[in-house]
């Protein structure tokens, strides 16, 4: 076996801690993002709401839909109209821009990959694998490559 036990773990500690970072920065990219926006248009406690979005921003697909909501219930529903529309940009740009960009970045992992993890992580274990998904699918991407690819099919081409 080309790589031992200490480099497989090693490379998908890596993996996951680039997944953090990348996670976190998307995360401060929406926290900011809603935070300014909420105010410049006057919604009370527009700091808070814009933290509650970025901690909400690291449970994919469904943390985005709970943070708006009450930051669109806290004032009148003229000005819930208005967080709508300053949300849905954000969480746009957020999910077909920041993201997949980041991952591509941080981890290499295609977003294709990314979503069907998640699907079926979610009909599996529910809330919790779709929070799990993309980073149990990121180390188990790496231990193929290093322990299937790497060392199985390289090896095979050694053996001729």
């Amino acid at each position: 076996m080309r790589g031992s036990l200490r480099e497989v773990l090693a490379a998908v500690g890596s993996t996951l801690r680039w997944w953090l970072w990348g996670k976190l920065l998307g995360m401060l990219v929406i926290g900011v993002l809603t935070t300014l926006g909420l105010w410049r248009l006057g919604v009370p406690l527009a700091l808070t709401l814009g933290l509650l979005a970025a901690l909400l921003t690291f449970i994919p697909n469904i943390g985005p839909i709970l943070a708006v909501i009450p930051a669109a219930l806290l004032d009148s529903p003229a000005k819930a109209l208005y967080v709508l529309g300053l949300y849905l940009p954000i969480q746009t740009v957020e999910s077909y821009l920041i993201t997949p960009l980041v991952q591509r970045l941080t981890i290499s992992m295609p977003s294709a990959l990314t979503i069907t993890a998640q699907l079926v992580l979610g009909v599996l274990l529910g809330a919790m694998g779709v929070v799990l998904a993309t980073p149990l699918t990121a180390a188990a991407v790496v231990l193929m490559k290093m322990l299937y690819v790497e060392d199985a099919l390289g090896g095979a081409d050694e053996k001729g």
